[in-house]
């Protein structure tokens, strides 16, 4: 089946002063479409972050459609 979604070699980096904090480090994954998908992982491991750039990625998607 065709990929609905991909994502390959995502990296998030949140920089606060000079500290960096990889809340997304090399993330790939796809999903079939009719797929059901669930994310886990313990705290602080970028489940958020994975969401949100999902939803820029929709919402990008919509604004040029």
């Amino acid at each position: 089946m065709k990929d609905f979604v991909k994502l390959q070699d995502i990296t998030k980096i949140y920089k606060m002063g000079e500290i960096e904090i990889r809340a997304a480090d090399n993330i790939s994954f796809s999903i079939d479409k009719g797929e059901f998908v669930v994310i886990v992982g313990p705290s602080g491991a970028g489940k958020t972050t994975v969401l949100n750039i999902l939803g820029w990625i929709r919402l990008q998607a919509e604004r040029f459609s």
